[in-house]
């Protein structure tokens, strides 16, 4: 099992079918549109959690300034969930990328996640038609 840098990868296939479990309705040319879109952002930094080849989850992170990073994405495979994946990459991302603050806005599916991970969870009410958001924050150092 192995962390890598995918930021020049994301129009990978493999790395694509882990992103979409992380998207609302994914199609082909939605994944595609991000991929471009992340790749072209300087302040984007992307790695995968692999396993003998096998992209098992992935993390997309924003840098918003100074030591602040916001997921904008992170995803693990449907064989992989529940395993750590998602944790280590948060883990593996913060070290990697030295933040002292990394945020995560999310809904009802994934709160629990971030909860159990040591997030500080506030809700931001209903920012679309019958969905909750919560804003997730994680203090670090």
């Amino acid at each position: 099992m192995n962390i890598v840098d995918i930021k020049g990868n994301l129009h990978d296939e493999l790395i694509l079918s882990v992103i979409s479990h992380s998207q609302y309705m994914p199609t082909k040319e939605k994944l595609n549109q991000l991929a471009d879109k992340y790749e072209s952002d300087s302040t984007i930094s992307a790695f995968a959690y692999e396993d003998n080849g096998f992209i098992c989850g992935t993390i997309i992170l924003k840098h918003i300034g100074g030591e602040v990073f916001e997921i904008v994405s992170i995803a693990a495979d449907t064989d992989h969930r529940n395993q750590g994946v998602a944790s280590k990459l948060i883990s593996f991302a913060a070290n990697i990328l030295q933040c002292s603050v990394i945020k995560a806005e999310t809904d009802d599916d994934a709160v629990d996640f971030y909860r159990k991970y040591g997030f500080f969870i506030e809700s931001l009410g209903e920012k679309y038609p019958g969905i909750v958001r919560y804003l997730c924050t994680l203090k670090l150092l």
